[in-house]
């Protein structure tokens, strides 16, 4: 095992135990289980860092290294900078396991390090990636808040006793901040990284638009958060329909990353390197 492998089981396994501290802080009530949580993630994190440094550095760019590696990284990205930010450690809840899920997936679709073309390299392509997976990871985090808004509003609606660990929740406009941040970074990153893969597709391939699924599915996504985003930021647009528009947004990427690179027959297809 290398120190890049290790880097990669180091950040798993902190991944999966600030997971369990931040849901046990959270149903303990107990702040100093959730800064606990925050600590690992913090460990997690920076070792995720020096896997994606180390395998850019010895040039082991594969499939996994520009896909769910580094959506995995933009995912906690967010989520760190939003919780440094609002100062609310619910957002820890849903960052550290998704975080998890994507770097064990990882491992599992990708266990060889398969070089990529050069038609996936180079800075436009990189922007590319950078600006949709940070725009798609701050979704991800708004998607975790607007769920937990959509219960508590549900809870409060029927006039349920908000009790036991329940208590803890922030309060429904702490939830819609989140959203609200979120979509004003995210969404001029996800734009800048969508106008890139179109430049780059227009460079590699000679045609700016070519009726790829990926493509099609990038500018659906694309719409939904400008209007959003629109909705937001002319409108003043708060609570359920934010929240559940910030939940499509992130549930279409998902599908967009998985079902789409995995079944369709697109440029961005993982089986070319699985």
């Amino acid at each position: 095992m290398n120190w890049i492998e290790s880097c990669s089981l180091i950040a798993l396994l902190g991944y999966v135990t600030a997971s369990v501290a931040a849901v046990a802080g959270l149903l303990g009530r107990s702040a100093r289980v959730r800064a606990v949580a925050f600590g690992l993630t913090g460990v997690s994190f920076a070792m995720h860092s020096l896997l994606l440094l180390g395998a850019l550095t010895a040039q082991a760019e594969s499939s996994r290294l520009a896909y769910l590696i580094p959506f995995a990284w933009c995912i906690v990205a967010a989520g760190l900078l939003l919780r440094w930010k609002l100062r609310l450690d619910i957002i820890l809840v849903f960052v550290a396991p998704l975080a998890f899920v994507l770097l064990f997936i990882a491992q599992v679709l990708h266990s060889a390090n398969t070089a990529l073309p050069e038609t996936l390299r180079g800075p436009i392509f990189f922007l590319h990636l950078g600006g949709v997976f940070i725009g798609v990871g701050l979704m991800a985090v708004a998607a975790g808040a607007a769920a937990i808004f959509l219960w508590q509003e549900r809870a409060i609606k029927s006039k349920s006793p908000l009790s036991g660990f329940r208590r803890e929740l922030p309060a429904l406009g702490a939830l819609d901040r989140i959203n609200a941040l979120a979509t004003a970074i995210g969404f001029p990153c996800y734009t800048m990284g969508v106008l890139c893969g179109f430049v780059w597709g227009r460079i590699v391939w000679k045609t700016l638009i070519s009726g790829d699924p990926k493509e099609l599915m990038s500018l659906a996504i694309w719409a939904v958060y400008a209007l959003l985003f629109h909705q937001r930021q002319a409108l003043g647009w708060r609570g359920r329909k934010p929240a559940i528009m910030a939940l499509c947004i992130f549930l279409a990427s998902l599908f967009s990353l998985f079902a789409v690179n995995l079944f369709l027959p697109t440029h961005h297809s993982f089986a070319t390197y699985i």
